[in-house]
């Protein structure tokens, strides 16, 4: 596939995860959150002292996603990747908000995540397990325990429990 930078009409960056998939996914599992991000002109780097997750900002016009690589497995940062994309392709990022960080693990269980955390996190999750592949996956490969979805597409468990809950699949 094609690489092409995403353009968005100034200020405007909505996007949704299936779009940006379509542009620049080169269509293998695990779906990999750095290629897409540099396919979109962004940049990414790890840095193992970020005292959060990961955080997306933009500087002299170009987007920039760091991640903490120190204390996160590779699901981890790979999720926090996808999540930092989806709060740029959002629009969740503009003149007066310029940068966004990810919420501390101790905000996931207590409910006290903004909305555009859990926007994010949404988008992450279609963008990492597209329904119509965790689908497909499923019904024609015959993977269909948790376990071995989650191994498949590179995500927690837990992400992949949660995915399969919001798409109907299992009960939560």
């Amino acid at each position: 596939m094609q690489s092409r930078a995403l353009a968005f009409p100034k200020g405007v960056h909505m996007k949704t995860a299936q779009q940006i998939l379509d542009a620049y996914w080169d269509g293998m599992l695990p779906i990999n959150p750095i290629k897409i991000a540099s396919a979109m002109g962004i940049k990414v780097k790890s840095d193992p002292f970020l005292p959060e997750s990961g955080s997306v900002e933009v500087i002299d016009g170009t987007v920039h996603i760091t991640y903490n690589s120190a204390e996160q497995s590779n699901p981890r940062w790979r999720f926090t990747v996808a999540h930092e994309i989806g709060h740029y392709a959002l629009g969740h990022l503009d003149r007066v908000t310029t940068k966004m960080f990810r919420d501390p693990v101790a905000n996931f269980s207590t409910g006290a995540q903004l909305p555009e955390e859990r926007q994010a996190n949404h988008f992450a999750a279609q963008l990492l397990m597209p329904e119509r592949i965790v689908k497909y996956v499923m019904m024609e490969k015959g993977v269909s325990t948790i376990q071995g979805l989650a191994s498949l597409f590179r995500v927690s468990q837990v992400a992949m429990k949660w995915r399969l809950v919001n798409l109907g699949m299992i009960r939560g």
